[in-house]
């Protein structure tokens, strides 16, 4: 019973990392940028950064999830960012690339 609980969470957690793993590639290629990319839950355990992304593994490790820059801007914030800025934010891409972040999770599972 044990053994069959743990090989469960294992094969869990492996299915949650790699849908993780598709939001980020596809927001990467898109040219949102990606301010972490976290596997398990916070508080965060530990954390590395590299280039403008935190890579962290948390405490929680049931989940995982990738925080995109502009994801939760609000309308304030959005305003004060000059113009050629605008393309790395979540909020500034088209409704097709978007969709595109969203759906590609789904597509790696």
């Amino acid at each position: 019973m044990l053994l069959t609980a743990l090989v469960f969470f294992i094969i869990l957690s492996i299915l949650v990392l790699v849908h993780e793993l598709g939001h980020y590639a596809v927001a990467r290629a898109i040219g949102v940028d990606v301010e972490e990319f976290g596997f398990g839950f916070p508080p965060r355990l530990w954390g590395r950064k590299i280039g403008k992304t935190i890579y962290s593994l948390n405490w929680l490790p049931i989940g995982g999830f990738v925080k995109l820059a502009g994801e939760d801007e609000e309308e304030s914030q959005k305003s004060k960012v000059k113009s050629q800025n605008k393309k790395q934010y979540f909020w500034a891409r088209s409704k097709k690339e978007r969709s595109a972040i969203l759906l590609a999770g789904v597509a790696m599972n």
